[in-house]
């Protein structure tokens, strides 16, 4: 298995947007593939504050997950967000989520970034073991969801940021 920026994977969009309509379809920021390939190719492009990984076995993607600018905009303050994670269903429970969320992790620790958030309708016990801390219940796009954060450390000293 290896992991990369969607924007290294040659062809990659068209098999990622896929994956994303297939279990998101009835949300509408998933409803269209052309919406979500729009939106990945955006943010490949964009001003590099945004990240897209996934885990490719040869060529045949198992999982993605990506750092989102403000994904949920009614929160100022909260601007990075961990987003999209998902395993196919066949590659789910050999901890491939895992190892894509502690790379963005990495990267945001090392970009700089003071926390990144989630919100989660059902996946609240992986990212306590993560290292991710609950901040709220919310209503989110017609389902209760947890808000969570996990602080990252400045300058690999192992200050944390009060966000």
């Amino acid at each position: 298995m290896i992991i990369t920026a969607l924007h290294q994977w040659e062809g990659g969009f068209e098999p990622l947007a896929e994956l994303l309509h297939q279990e998101w379809s009835d949300f509408e920021r998933w409803s269209s593939k052309e919406k979500i390939i729009t939106r990945l190719t955006a943010r490949a492009a964009g001003n590099g504050e945004e990240l897209t990984l996934v885990a490719l076995e040869s060529t045949v993607l198992m999982a993605t997950a990506s750092i989102i600018t403000w994904e949920l905009s009614d929160m100022p303050g909260r601007k990075y967000w961990l987003g999209e994670v998902l395993t196919a269903a066949e590659h789910r429970g050999k901890g491939i989520a895992g190892k894509l969320i502690r790379a963005l992790i990495d990267a945001a620790t090392q970009a700089g970034y003071p926390a990144l958030w989630l919100y989660t309708p059902d996946q609240q016990a992986l990212y306590h073991y993560l290292g991710w801390q609950t901040v709220e219940e919310k209503y989110v796009e017609n389902e209760w969801v947890t808000v969570m954060v996990r602080h990252l450390s400045r300058s690999g000293r192992g200050e944390r940021d009060e966000t």
